[in-house]
């Protein structure tokens, strides 16, 4: 008798342990897969707000990126190169170290309804990431609020890291331009943006991820700094908070059983 209950107990004892690693390595997954969509968003704006910086300033003027076009400005449509060259430099918001290519075909103005952008990417680097597939854009006009609202989406967009692992991703957002619009600067462009994106993590796990309050993205902080989204994989569904408008790179993370995480955005 006092055999079986040991035995009884040493069962119950590792289904127990089962179920604790099962959750640990749930949580971790989950983890990983927001960094790795947290990631995947600060990128896509990252080389939106590059490009932005790159045609207003016709590469301000210094050897690094330099900016040829096919036509002279004010043609369209017309190809834009923005080069940073084999050895690069860093990003117009001090923190990235960009390489490579950004090839862009424009037909109109940015301000243009009906204007289209596509970017994509030679040997581009952000960082140690080299990053390939297509981003583009397209003006839906002034939406009801008088704002000029962008349809943007990322086509087979690749993020591949040194140590082998890659993401991939595919977004459709509706961007708005809530703020800076009157102006011939980019950098107090404010964006607001909801939609939702599908890819897989590091681990090639599948997810999908939708924006339930929409993502603020200030020119002049570094990071995403609100919005939420909600990360569905594997049939469970966690939320990622960005925060409440302060520019920092921290985000929480919400499970489905209730337990948080707080998230580090890349530096």
């Amino acid at each position: 008798m006092k055999q079986s209950f040991f035995l009884i107990a040493a069962l119950l004892m590792g289904i127990a342990l089962f179920q604790s690693c099962k959750k640990s390595e749930n949580s971790d997954l989950d983890v990983l897969t927001s960094e790795d969509i947290a990631t995947n968003e600060d990128f896509s704006e990252e080389i939106d707000f590059a490009v932005d910086i790159a045609i207003e300033e016709r590469g301000g003027g210094s050897t690094c990126p330099t900016v040829t076009l096919a036509q002279p400005w004010g043609t369209w449509p017309n190809t834009i190169t923005i080069d940073y060259g084999p050895d690069g430099c860093t990003g117009p918001n001090g923190d990235h170290f960009l390489k490579g290519k950004i090839i862009i075909e424009q037909s109109a103005g940015m301000f243009t309804a009906g204007a289209e952008r596509t970017k994509t990417f030679d040997n581009f680097f952000i960082d140690d990431v080299q990053i390939s597939g297509a981003k583009s854009w397209k003006n839906n006009g002034l939406d009801a609020s008088g704002n000029w609202s962008y349809t943007k989406t990322a086509t087979n967009m690749v993020l591949s890291y040194p140590d082998g692992t890659s993401t991939t991703w595919n977004h459709t957002h509706t961007s708005t331009l809530v703020e800076g619009a009157t102006t011939l600067t980019h950098w107090d462009n404010v964006w607001s943006t909801t939609g939702s994106s599908s890819g897989t993590n590091r681990n090639g796990v599948n997810y999908t991820a939708t924006i339930v309050e929409p993502l603020i993205k200030k020119a002049v902080c570094r990071w995403i700094s609100t919005g939420v989204l909600e990360v569905s994989r594997d049939g469970q569904t966690a939320s990622l908070d960005f925060g409440n408008g302060t520019c920092d790179r921290f985000g929480t993370l919400t499970l489905p059983n209730g337990d948080t995480h707080i998230i580090k955005l890349r530096k």
